[in-house]
């Protein structure tokens, strides 16, 4: 029988750089086989999730740099590895992926410690080629990811409008280099399918371990127009798909609703069933926030938990199908959103230059949201999904906010 995957889970209180060393610490050394794992002299690469590249840590929007730095700090001297830090930020305006670096005080890091940055944007790249029925069939990687021993990724435990939690599974798409990210909108427009095409990405890169940024997380409407909210973890698993099962019921979801943790198990990439999760350090029970605010567009979770997988793919299409409109009072100017739009549904057109969403183009993928960092995109939901969502309410299902 295959054994059951294990999540550490280790408190951790703030950003204070000692405090943050001994739980990442604790966190790793209770995975089993994490010295097997890492063995000795290796070429490890930090997968960090740099999502803005105007926002700082304070935000709780990027991977903090004390979880980096202490990251760094384990693997060259517990194992003598050779580090990586890279990733590409989730903004396509130019230069956005070296600005969220020196942003995020992540030179500072490699400055001091002779760790490697990689800008995923300016790295070589593999084309990669999936099998037949993959939802994501072809796309482009940082070669990086292929070239090192050991791939851990650092993502941020926060909330996501368009996948309801982003955590491991999502993290991997940074992967892919600037403007191929528009791509994978472009060939999975709708939620269900997207969630899929970020399996195909995790698949293919399967990262060796996880390390997650819990300390101060994000709630509301993630991942970058949320409040930072303390979380005081930090957890590791050789596993996405059980740290994000774990991480996500943390936070008041049954992981069996999130599309992406659904479609993982179903993969065979792990479980989501807790029964059969060796949680270790902290207990679930004891760590919970059940009044975690879920983003204001999700699909209620007594609608999506053990339904057929047609039938979940249609119903939390159904419930998350949304176009952008734009808060122009909010609105700087600074055409994030125009840059990021994969379909061109954003133009200048709005009162004096402001950005101005085409509906009947907009296909509701959230990333004019995610890169907007003046809170000026507000999704809207169709009327199909706005009655889906009353009928939950009515119901007694958890409630939206």
């Amino acid at each position: 029988m295959p054994t059951a995957p294990t999540v550490s889970i280790a408190r951790c209180d703030d950003y204070d750089a000692p405090k943050v060393y001994a739980a990442v610490k604790k966190a790793l050394e209770q995975v089993d086989g994490i010295h097997k794992l890492v063995g000795q002299n290796k070429k490890v690469l930090l997968k960090l999730n740099l999502l803005t590249s105007s926002l700082g840590p304070e935000y709780a929007i990027n991977t903090h740099p004390s979880v980096a730095r202490a990251l760094v700090d384990f693997f060259q001297k517990e194992t003598g590895a050779e580090v990586y830090i890279g990733d590409s930020s989730g903004s396509l305006r130019f230069g956005s992926t070296n600005k969220a670096f020196k942003l995020t005080k992540l030179d500072k890091v490699t400055e001091e410690t002779g760790a490697k940055w990689v800008n995923f944007d300016q790295d070589k790249f593999i084309d990669i080629k999936k099998s037949n029925g993959a939802t994501l069939p072809r796309f482009r990687m940082a070669r990086t990811v292929k070239d090192v021993d050991l791939v851990v990724s650092v993502p941020k435990l926060k909330t996501h409008g368009l996948t309801k939690y982003t955590g491991a599974l999502k993290n991997t798409l940074g992967v892919i280099p600037a403007k191929g990210k528009k791509d994978v909108h472009i060939q999975a427009p709708k939620p269900s399918d997207f969630a899929q095409a970020l399996i195909d990405v995790y698949e293919e890169v399967k990262p060796h371990l996880t390390l997650m940024d819990a300390v101060i997380g994000m709630e509301g409407n993630g991942p970058n127009a949320g409040d930072p909210r303390k979380i005081g973890l930090i957890m590791a698993s050789t596993n996405g798909v059980a740290i994000d099962a774990v991480a996500s019921s943390i936070i008041g979801y049954d992981p069996l609703s999130i599309p992406t943790i659904r479609y993982g198990q179903e993969r065979g990439l792990g479980t989501a069933d807790l029964n059969k999760i060796n949680v270790k350090g902290e207990r679930i029970s004891d760590v919970a926030i059940p009044d975690f605010k879920k983003p204001g567009n999700i699909a209620q979770d007594f609608a999506l938990n053990y339904l057929p997988g047609f039938i979940f793919a249609k119903l939390f299409d159904v419930s998350c199908e949304s176009y952008s409109t734009v808060y122009e009072p909010n609105c700087t100017k600074c055409y994030a959103c125009i840059k990021n739009c994969p379909v061109q549904a954003i133009t200048p057109t709005g009162t004096d230059g402001t950005a101005r969403v085409d509906k009947e183009k907009c296909i509701g993928c959230f990333c004019c949201d995610e890169v907007c960092d003046y809170k000026a995109i507000v999704m809207e939901r169709h009327a199909l999904g706005k009655v889906f969502l009353r009928i939950a309410e009515l119901l007694g299902s958890e409630k939206t906010r």
